[in-house]
């Protein structure tokens, strides 16, 4: 209930039909779960992903921050950013991988195809995965919406290719 209030309903586990269901929070769960886990066995350098979205902390093999590339949601083979995003979790929310999977809980319909991509930079993967999803749901208000939240930075892409950053985006972009 408190991500429904934070994000004004656009994120509800609530379906329509009013079956739960937390396939908007899992990923994010799993990957926070699995970094607590590395972290309890002593590792302080690592970074998880699965289906895209991930939790760095440390640094690589080469004592570098870890880098995460944002795809083009239009070009698969397409990086459009490079990131260093510190000790943070990214979540990319869109319709370019899995079809028009979220839904605007407001008009109990898929979400507008305004915006292609929209990824969140937050504290750790689970608030960037569900604060992802809630943009992603707002269409063109997602990034306003990001760009509101304490501790959260985002990159959405519209239909149109064009790109919108949070004012801070630019201290963990390095392209």
């Amino acid at each position: 209930m408190l991500t429904q209030h934070e994000t004004m309903g656009y994120f509800d586990i609530r379906r329509p039909d009013g079956r739960v269901d937390p396939s908007g929070l899992v990923k994010g769960w799993a990957i926070r779960n699995a970094a607590r886990l590395i972290e309890t066995a002593g590792f302080r350098n690592y970074c998880v992903e699965a289906g895209g979205d991930l939790q760095c902390r440390g640094y690589n093999e080469q004592g570098q921050r870890w880098r995460v590339g944002i795809r083009n949601p239009f070009e698969a083979t397409q990086i459009v950013k490079v990131l260093a995003p510190g000790d943070c979790g990214v979540a990319t929310s869109g319709a370019y991988v899995r079809g028009r999977h979220i839904y605007d809980p407001h008009t109990a319909g898929p979400a507008t195809d305004a915006t292609a991509s929209i990824t969140v930079v937050g504290p750790d993967i689970y608030e960037a995965d569900r604060f992802a999803t809630a943009a992603f749901a707002m269409g063109t208000d997602g990034i306003a919406f990001i760009e509101s939240m304490p501790g959260l930075e985002g990159y959405a892409i519209d239909r149109e290719g064009v790109a919108t950053m949070t004012s801070g985006f630019n201290r963990i972009a390095l392209q």
